[in-house]
């Protein structure tokens, strides 16, 4: 029995000894993201084999009042909030409320869309073609640092609408709009707000007594973590005037993200089968795997699979992160812009993936001959935006450059076409040989996926930019452009945005390198008479008509 006793205190031992030693390198990882002591930081949660394995925090979470980081900090999570929403939809389908197939305009019937059905699943996986609405209020010249929204605004907005992206499951757009009408569905279903419904069926169930969905702007939240974003050499505090829940708009803590992380790590957790229903994954129209689910990413690293969303907001940064096969969990939450949470969490999974698969991501899978790179080489434009990159050999590799003036960066070969950044495997350049869409290049950085066509510069811009000037409407915006020349330059202007030069790139094509695309549209007379606004990749073909013509 002694030696029994021996053997087990040893084998503890060494394992305390190991996981120390862990924690001992994580420490070192978070000093290296506060670089003050006195200003904001982040705060780290680390799941193992259902044990919280650690837990710390470096930086303040108010800078006003010098208050550091506690085991009860609460944050808001942005982005991440999407996989609750999805797990509300889960919740309701298995109540036999409704089902990922439904129709979404049976229940919110205020949708004008034609044509094809849009499906709650479309929603969940961002397939639907629905419109940014953030994009929609940046082109509506929205002033954030006085106005704000919410989820009314929103959806009033989004029935103004007549124009879609895509057809429903032909293309993967992430649209924040598609969890704020998954946040009205709910309602609209089970009768109450959100925030009711996540409480009584999700929260209080799992324990979480420290998560929310935001209802009142005014509510006094305990211990909350305040959001900073820094100006030279000075930290600054944004205000949120709005209050829209669905895709963002939730708070939690590490402890409670913890206990959520074992719905997606224990396979026997009374509530795996909304692990299940968030990560499922389904293909597109054209068969394509997608790797967006139902408000989460699954995606490999480093030969194992990941669930995985991250958040950002003005001065908030966040992260929650599974590797089922591992039994191992990160959340990472940041009260900094200057903070990247993502990274963060990949360099803490770094420490406990030590065996790494013979067909490691970093490794080059297929060589390339200098001829068969020639095929790839030239001009692409995102469709839905200004952001152009030039492909073009050098020292007999591809390299890649983005027109908002990054340096280059080599590629490489994954497959006959298909590559990877050299510095960031995560983001893969796939050439379509075959148009299955209008597309030919896809660009997937880490499961968001952009599209991009090849082009042909305009050899010798128009020179007569004056017949462009003049006042253009959009009925879906409900807001005016005005094109003036000046110094023979396009200046546009409307809300919030004044003096930005337009450069032509293809013919009758312009951008001001913000991600918004300008096509112009001539008549039958070649007399220009609208243009196309395509921006951030997810919203496209907002009409602009003349109005002083």
């Amino acid at each position: 029995m002694r030696i029994l006793l021996l053997i087990l205190f040893s084998s503890f031992s060494i394992c305390s000894f190991g996981q120390n030693s862990l924690n001992e390198r994580i420490d070192s990882i978070l000093s290296a993201q506060v670089v003050t002591e006195f200003g904001p930081g982040l705060t780290v949660g680390v799941v193992k084999d259902g044990e919280l394995v650690y837990k710390k925090s470096n930086g303040l979470m108010n800078l006003e009042y010098n208050i550091p980081f506690n085991d009860a900090t609460t944050f808001e999570l942005a982005s991440v909030t999407k996989q609750f929403t999805s797990a509300c939809i889960a919740l309701l389908e298995k109540q036999g409320k409704l089902s990922v197939n439904d129709d979404v305009r049976k229940i919110v019937p205020e949708l004008y869309f034609s044509g094809d059905t849009i499906r709650i699943k479309h929603l969940l996986n961002h397939t639907s073609g629905i419109r940014n609405h953030n994009v929609l209020l940046d082109l509506s010249g929205f002033d954030y640092e006085h106005q704000g929204y919410t989820n009314k605004s929103i959806q009033q907005l989004m029935f103004r609408q007549k124009g879609m992206n895509n057809k429903p499951g032909d293309k993967f757009l992430y649209s924040n709009t598609n969890y704020v009408l998954l946040a009205l569905i709910v309602e609209r279903v089970s009768g109450m707000p959100i925030h009711q419904f996540a409480e009584k069926e999700l929260f209080e169930p799992l324990g979480m007594s420290n998560t929310f969905y935001s209802s009142d702007l005014r509510s006094i939240v305990k211990n909350r973590a305040y959001p900073y974003y820094q100006v030279k050499n000075e930290f600054k505090q944004p205000k949120s005037l709005t209050l829209c829940v669905g895709a963002g708009g939730m708070s939690s803590t590490i402890s409670d993200l913890i206990t959520w992380s074992q719905v997606f790590l224990d396979s026997k957790h009374p509530f795996s089968y909304i692990a299940d229903f968030v990560t499922k994954l389904e293909p597109l129209n054209n068969g394509e795997e997608m790797q967006h689910a139902r408000g989460m990413f699954v995606t490999a690293y480093k030969g194992y699979n990941t669930f995985n969303h991250s958040g950002r907001d003005l001065g908030l940064r966040s992260q929650f992160i599974c590797i089922p096969d591992l039994n191992l969990g990160v959340v990472v939450f940041a009260n900094s812009e200057e903070i990247n949470a993502v990274d963060v969490s990949y360099k803490i999974l770094d420490l406990y993936i030590q065996d790494l698969p013979q067909n490691d991501y970093n490794q080059t899978k297929y060589n390339h001959k200098k001829e068969e790179l020639n095929q790839f080489i030239g001009h692409y434009q995102e469709l839905n935006s200004d952001l152009r990159m030039h492909l073009f050999i050098n020292n007999d590799t591809l390299n890649v450059q983005s027109s908002y003036g990054r340096n280059p960066v080599q590629l490489n070969s994954v497959s006959g076409s298909s590559f990877a950044r050299i510095d960031n495997a995560s983001v893969k350049y796939t050439f379509l040989s075959e148009k299955k869409s209008e597309a030919d290049l896809l660009v997937d950085f880490g499961g968001a996926v952009f599209y991009f066509e090849k082009i042909e510069l305009a050899s010798d811009p128009n020179p007569n930019v004056s017949e462009y000037a003049g006042s253009y409407f959009s009925k879906e915006l409900n807001i005016g452009y005005e094109l003036v020349v000046s110094d023979q330059e396009l200046i546009l202007n409307y809300p919030n945005n004044e003096g930005l030069v337009l450069k032509e790139g293809e013919k009758d094509v312009f951008g001001a390198n913000r991600r918004t695309k300008y096509a112009f549209i001539r008549d039958d007379k070649n007399k220009v008479t609208s243009f196309y606004v395509a921006s951030e990749g997810t919203v496209k073909d907002i009409l602009f008509e003349k109005v002083n013509q």
